[in-house]
């Protein structure tokens, strides 16, 4: 679940909650199990590019959007 973002360094940098644990990511990381990588990180949402198989068998790419929950719980 995405927590929020923030700029570090003058990067855009996303804190993600998996299992307890928090993560920090930034554009170009790797996401997920669709070999989703991060292409934009915004104010309330992280954009990724997947790879998923179709109903055919082939490898397509998809556009995934997470979105930051900031402020909840």
């Amino acid at each position: 679940m995405g927590v929020g973002s923030m700029r570090k360094d003058g990067q855009d940098t996303a804190l993600l909650r998996v299992n307890q644990l928090i993560y920090q990511v930034k554009t170009g990381n790797y996401l997920g199990q669709n070999y989703g990588r991060i292409l934009q990180i915004g104010e309330h949402s992280i954009k990724l590019r997947e790879i998923v198989q179709d109903a055919t068998g082939d490898w397509v790419e998809r556009m995934t959007t997470l979105d930051l929950q900031e402020g909840s719980k």
